[in-house]
């Protein structure tokens, strides 16, 4: 499966299925990358829970299966990232709409989660 080619003006929601943003710095240590994406020509927008952090890095589940589906149901997202790829990611699956997912998987993708998909 290869996914559609991103134009400028694209929406690229950055969720965190594993690791919060503030396990990585938060915003301000991740300005570079989102200055590059911008320059790029893409919209980005994150996940209402992207910086919720508990003391293993993440947040409930409920929040991070809430914003992965958030990002599958929105028209105007044209791909998803996850801020890192990690274990924490596992403890989703029970809880995903895998047809949700299956609609529409074909032109968001992020191999940084996605392999939990794929086993």
């Amino acid at each position: 499966m290869i996914p559609k080619r991103l134009s400028k003006g694209d929406e690229i929601r950055v969720i965190a299925p594993s690791n919060s943003l503030q396990s990585v710095g938060g915003f301000t240590a991740n300005q570079a990358a989102l200055k590059r994406l911008n320059d790029l020509g893409y919209q980005v927008t994150f996940g209402q829970n992207v910086t919720v952090m508990d003391c293993l890095n993440s947040s409930p589940i409920e929040a991070r299966v809430a914003d992965l589906h958030a990002a599958f149901l929105d028209d105007n997202v044209k791909a998803i990232l996850a801020v890192t790829g990690g274990y924490n990611a596992n403890e989703l699956l029970p809880y995903l709409d895998f047809e949700l997912i299956a609609k529409q998987v074909d032109c968001k993708f992020n191999p940084n989660f996605w392999t939990n998909l794929s086993a």
